[in-house]
């Protein structure tokens, strides 16, 4: 019988906490970066699992259709911060997957408009909190 590494579970508990808490995300990510090798649909997930999850969750958020449409607009519209971009990109090229250059990009604007999507949620949140 081979054992899980504590690396390989945390990673499946990642990818089942985003599947459960943010399906929208999944379904972006299912609908823009699904291949034939699927690897850039790897790397999105990863990615996803780090921004929403990792040592900062997004906590009860959850982003959805709207939200996701919105942050997908804004980035091909060009309003992502360059150095954001930069970050993403930089963390693409250490991931364990080798990405055409149009998957890459694929990848670097899905995740952008997950970013864009929790800081313009966060907005919203903390305008209602304010005015309240």
């Amino acid at each position: 019988m081979i054992q899980a590494t504590a690396h390989q579970q945390l990673a499946e508990h990642d990818v089942s906490w985003l599947a459960i808490r943010q399906p929208a995300v999944m379904r972006l990510l299912e609908r823009e970066l699904t291949t034939d090798d699927n690897d850039a649909f790897a790397a999105g997930l990863e990615l996803a699992c780090r921004v929403l999850g990792g040592r900062t969750p997004v906590g009860d958020m959850r982003l959805d259709h709207h939200a996701l449409s919105t942050g997908m607009a804004a980035v091909r519209a060009g309003k992502c911060d360059r150095a954001m971009v930069r970050s993403i990109r930089d963390q693409i090229a250490e991931l364990n997957v080798v990405l055409m250059p149009h998957e890459a990009d694929a990848v670097a604007t899905v995740i952008a408009a997950v970013i864009w999507a929790v800081l313009d949620m966060s907005v919203r949140e903390l305008d209602d909190t304010l005015v309240a």
